[in-house]
């Protein structure tokens, strides 16, 4: 199946793209697994998630927004499903 993503920095930055299709095997999958698809293609981002089993690290460095909401890591995503990957946020 094909999940669309589009991508925000710094995922824009470090795949030089705004929008890639990630193809995941099967007719849906957990968000976990597309994140380890997105890693398995792009292995230049592998420091920015570098555990997706940890909740805490996931989300501390990837927001997944799919129709205006967060995605959970066991949220199942379906195909043509249209997923924002954005870093965190942080500040003071």
């Amino acid at each position: 199946m094909i999940i669309k993503i589009n991508l925000f920095p710094p995922y824009s930055i470090i795949v030089k793209q705004k929008k890639i299709n990630l193809e995941v095997k099967g007719t849906s999958a957990s968000l976990k697994d597309v994140i380890k698809e997105f890693i398995k293609k792009y292995p230049e981002v592998k420091d920015l998630v570098p555990c997706v089993e940890d909740r805490d690290r996931v989300y501390g460095n990837l927001v997944p927004v799919r129709n205006g909401k967060v995605v959970f890591l066991n949220e199942e995503i379906f195909e043509n499903d249209v997923i924002d990957f954005y870093g965190s946020l942080s500040g003071g």
